[in-house]
């Protein structure tokens, strides 16, 4: 398996249908998932964690992932680390709190979108500051 399968993987869990139902929804990956990841690719859990979270980031800079997707899936993420008590990965860490910050209005400010004022440059300082690699 290599990363590409994992991401193909994710668009079949996290399709259409699936981001059609309204929140909060069930979380799709488990652990069972992330370790059978990280024993296919040779890698510990907190690299698939790394790995998936760029994959995302990117793809969200790019406009091919949609807010919904990215988040829904970092979301699910952040909640395997968390059952298991694991530590968070910094470029994780900073993914998942980017789209965070797109999920809520701040300071009840309704006429700004959270996703582009907050989320969006956010996303793009990480891309820009990662190195090419996996992804």
């Amino acid at each position: 398996m290599d990363a590409s399968e994992i991401f193909a993987e994710l668009k079949v869990n996290y399709n259409d249908d699936y981001l059609s139902l309204p929140a909060p929804r069930a979380g799709k990956l488990t652990d069972a998932d992330i370790q059978r990841w990280s024993e296919s690719l040779g890698r510990p859990r907190a690299a698939v964690y790394e790995l998936i979270a760029l994959h995302l980031a990117r793809g969200f800079h790019n406009f091919a992932l949609t807010f919904r997707y990215c988040d829904d899936i970092v979301n699910d993420l952040h909640s395997v680390i968390s059952s298991l008590d694991e530590c968070r990965p910094p470029l994780f860490w900073e993914v998942f709190l980017a789209f965070d910050e797109g999920e809520y209005y701040h300071g009840n400010n309704r006429q700004e979108d959270p996703e582009a004022t907050y989320t969006r440059p956010l996303i793009a300082r990480i891309v820009e500051g990662s190195a090419d690699g996996d992804g």
